[in-house]
């Protein structure tokens, strides 16, 4: 339409002995369009507003023209709304026009206000996720901003055996959120306290009520709803996705430094059952006080057989998967703690554990029973040994 001089386009409408061809190729429009402009120009009294609206531009905008001539004020205000911008304004030229002249012409509906732009939802605030104690036991804290209230926080333990084991919600003043999270890793340093994804935490906290459910516990009150209001979560990463094994020296340096992993503090207080090493401290008793042994060599050999036999036996399928992904989960901490030697440890561990290792081949397994006793010399001592479980308590 730009360049189309209107008048022109109007004056050749009119004459009857144009072709139709000709305005054509002047507008830029088809052929049979042009015709159909020339017969409503014509009839331009009766035409209806509709039809003239649906002309291409350059015809529609040289009708505008003709119609403000006519005084049809009523196809001008049809038009003024048109999609084309040449056509509305060119309908609201001619609509201008009339009042000029003092001709009646209806007011144009003055267009709504923009409607304003919702805000931007807001982002989920940072979630934060404990290492695995020696239980399987977890914190995970994570946030949803609350519109006029603050950030409800929730702080949820999720076990690796038993799901989903407490839920705590409270909402916070945003200053005092802020407060919060600023402290929590420093606090939480011997649980090992990282950031994660907010996506992630929701995941892990789902997964585990899932799986209270599917055992027929019982959830947290409040559980249910809590997490339906946080919508769909996405699928719990795969702990072992990434850990994959090392080479053949690399991987054999790496478990040979996982007994180094019980000087950690995230994993000082992990032992064998408390029943399982109950059970040992038994027989260390036995052999302590025994006339079978001749002397305190043979005494320790004994013990030192004991201790073996203790961590194999308690080593069964079930419990090597289980440590295997607990160790899994520790690694990836590891990693985001900043510390990667220990990190390849843990991995290579749990793959050792995975893969039905010997108990005797594994630093990190074997410490598990022997770090109980660590003399295994003397029934108080075993006993004593026995007794030190300890939980890391959750960061408050």
């Amino acid at each position: 339409m730009p360049g189309v001089d209107l008048d022109q386009l109007l004056r050749l409408l009119r004459d009857p002995q144009t072709e139709s061809l000709v305005i054509a190729q002047l507008a830029g429009v088809p052929r049979e369009e042009a015709g159909r402009a020339h017969r409503l120009l014509i009839g331009l009294a009766k035409a209806k507003p509709e039809e003239i609206a649906t002309l291409p531009g350059a015809l529609a905008a040289a009708m505008c023209r003709a119609a403000a001539e006519a005084g049809r004020a009523d196809v001008l205000a049809a038009l003024a709304g048109h999609s084309s911008r040449d056509v509305a304004k060119e309908a609201k030229r001619g609509l201008h026009l009339m009042k000029v002249r003092g001709a009646a012409v209806p007011e144009l509906p003055r267009p709504p206000p923009p409607a304003a732009r919702p805000a931007p939802p807001e982002p989920p605030p940072p979630a934060y996720a404990s290492a695995p104690d020696g239980r399987g036991e977890r914190a995970i804290w994570m946030g949803r901003p609350v519109a006029g209230k603050g950030i409800e926080l929730a702080q949820a333990v999720i076990s690796d055996e038993h799901g989903l084991v407490e839920l705590q919600v409270a909402t916070l003043g945003r200053k005092e959120y802020r407060t919060f999270t600023s402290g929590l890793v420093e606090r939480g340093a011997s649980m090992a306290v990282v950031e994660i994804p907010a996506g992630q935490a929701h995941a892990l906290v789902a997964e585990a009520h899932a799986a209270t459910q599917r055992a027929g516990g019982k959830v947290p009150e409040g559980a249910d709803l809590w997490l339906s209001r946080l919508g769909p979560p996405s699928a719990a990463p795969d702990p072992a996705a990434g850990l994959a094994p090392l080479p053949d020296e690399e991987e054999r340096e790496a478990l040979a430094a996982s007994a180094k992993l019980h000087d950690l503090a995230l994993l000082k207080g992990w032992l064998a059952d408390e029943a399982h090493l109950r059970s040992v401290a038994g027989k260390l008793d036995e052999v302590a006080v025994s006339s079978l042994y001749v002397d305190e060599r043979q005494r320790a050999e004994q013990a030192k057989r004991i201790l073996a036999d203790a961590t194999e036996s308690w080593l069964d399928p079930a419990r090597r998967s289980l440590l295997s992904r607990r160790l899994h989960v520790v690694a990836r901490h590891l990693e985001d703690l900043g510390e990667p030697a220990h990190a390849r440890a843990a991995a290579a561990a749990a793959r050792a554990l995975a893969s039905g290792a010997p108990a005797g081949g594994i630093p990190f397994a074997r410490l598990l029973v022997e770090k109980a006793f660590p003399t295994a010399g003397g029934p108080s001592d075993a006993a004593q040994g026995a007794s030190r479980i300890d939980r890391p308590g959750l960061v408050r």
